[in-house]
């Protein structure tokens, strides 16, 4: 699973499973935009569902993409926990 962040023109920021590129769109899975939330301990990220509406992949424009890149780990175990298989990944500090 390649997991990728993506920040829309638009300044919606999503995160998604990438399932494939093509000239002018990306295919996505189960994408989810990324939030910002005051909370107690300051602002923090919250992972809500895009277009839940919508059955199978999407297909994102690149002309509607301002940005993309890799999410950090803790980002990526977040949006695997909800929306993936669940795995979390391990650093490899950690082992």
């Amino acid at each position: 699973m390649k997991v990728k962040v993506f920040k829309l023109l638009d300044g919606t920021e999503l995160i998604a499973e990438q399932v494939q590129v093509f000239d002018q769109f990306f295919e996505l899975k189960s994408p989810a935009a990324i939030v910002l939330q005051q909370s107690e301990r300051g602002v923090g990220v919250a992972l809500a569902p895009y277009m839940p509406y919508v059955e199978g992949n999407y297909k994102v424009m690149r002309t509607a993409i301002a940005c993309e890149g890799e999410p950090n780990l803790q980002m990526q175990n977040e949006y695997s926990r909800i929306f993936g298989s669940g795995i979390q990944i391990v650093s490899a500090g950690a082992i």
